[in-house]
């Protein structure tokens, strides 16, 4: 996970969001990161709400990728191409940023499911170990 150096904030480079998903997803592996259900599911739920919208534009967006009716002459073929390539085949277009988010959403959802499972897997553990030395 990133933690920033002392000194000037804004000399220290930040990390992407894919960055940090990739870190919380190795402390989660890990069995560092743990996460109770209860307050893991409320955080899963928003999770895939924001996937669905997210979803939701991109089903939209896809609409938009379509060459504009701008005539049948040079000019507006070239700018027809253009807007057709910035709804959906440039990097920066609104599709594949959604998609990237999309990814980033999915796998940090990946990530709280795990973490809650990782608090299970301790609870019931220690529940165990309660039992046994309790003699029960």
């Amino acid at each position: 996970m990133y933690i920033a150096e002392p000194g000037n904030p804004e000399e220290a480079p930040q990390p992407s969001a894919g960055t940090k998903v990739l870190a919380l997803s190795e402390s989660v592996n890990s069995g560092r990161v743990t996460l109770d259900p209860a307050t893991g599911e409320e955080l899963r739920r928003m999770l895939v709400e924001q996937i669905d919208q997210v979803d939701s534009w991109l089903e939209r967006a896809g609409r938009l990728a379509r060459p504009a009716p701008l005539g049948a002459n040079p000019v507006g073929d070239r700018m027809a191409a253009k807007f057709e390539a910035r709804a959906e085949g440039d990097p920066l277009s609104f599709v594949s940023v959604m998609t990237a988010y999309r990814e980033v959403l999915q796998q940090t959802h990946d990530s709280v499911r795990s973490a809650i499972r990782n608090f299970q897997a301790i609870d019931d553990e220690h529940g165990s170990e309660l039992t046994r030395l309790s003699g029960e």
